[in-house]
């Protein structure tokens, strides 16, 4: 059996949010900012992969906040926290790769999730998901952004029925590995890889 890219060990230094899957417990034993469920490790923060070969440990080393100013075209990672039928509101926590603090916030409206025509923002987005935005207008508060872009979009979701990890099986189309919902997303192309940096 092929193992899928959430049962591959995470290369040292790698960038990952809480939640990625890291290893199998057969190989290695979970260590700083992780946490074990199954024979499975996840990461319980976001920050750098950190491998131990001789231990057999592998850890997750969050990243010392930054204080950073966002602009016009920076590409930033975040929350959804809010959304309505046009518009989702993303609290912000990487600009650019790097952990910011304090937290800015963003919008984007509807028009600005996808390239095709939507009616509600619930065909692209859904509160809980973690995005990967573009900011438009860094002179609003708060933030304008937008989705639109293939490195841009949903990068994590959690299935509406059951809170499992969706998995990507086709383009947009999400399937819930616990229960087999599908759902719609308008993701990126490295959807569910655990990685948030992006590559320029």
């Amino acid at each position: 059996m092929t193992l899928d890219i959430y049962d591959r060990t995470k290369e040292t230094g790698e960038l990952v949010f809480p939640g990625t899957r890291l290893a199998v417990t057969e190989e290695f034993i979970g260590g700083q900012g992780t946490y074990t469920e199954g024979n499975l490790i996840y990461a319980a923060v976001a920050g750098k992969v950190s491998i131990n070969i001789e231990r057999h440990e592998i850890s997750v080393m969050s990243k010392p906040t930054t204080a950073v100013i966002p602009r016009n075209g920076d590409i930033v990672i975040g929350g959804v926290v809010n959304a309505s039928r046009q518009m989702i509101t993303v609290s912000i926590n990487y600009v650019n790769n790097r952990e910011i603090y304090p937290n800015y916030t963003m919008v984007i409206h509807v028009s600005q999730l996808s390239k095709e025509y939507l009616d509600t923002v619930d065909e692209a987005v859904c509160l809980g998901d973690i995005v990967r935005a573009k900011v438009i207008d860094s002179k609003t508060i708060p933030l304008q952004g937008s989705l639109i872009g293939s490195q841009l979009g949903v990068i994590l979701a959690k299935c509406s029925r059951c809170g499992s990890q969706l998995d990507k099986i086709g383009r947009n189309k999400l399937k819930c590995k616990e229960c087999s919902y599908f759902e719609k997303r308008s993701t990126t192309i490295d959807y569910g890889s655990g990685k948030l940096a992006f590559k320029t």
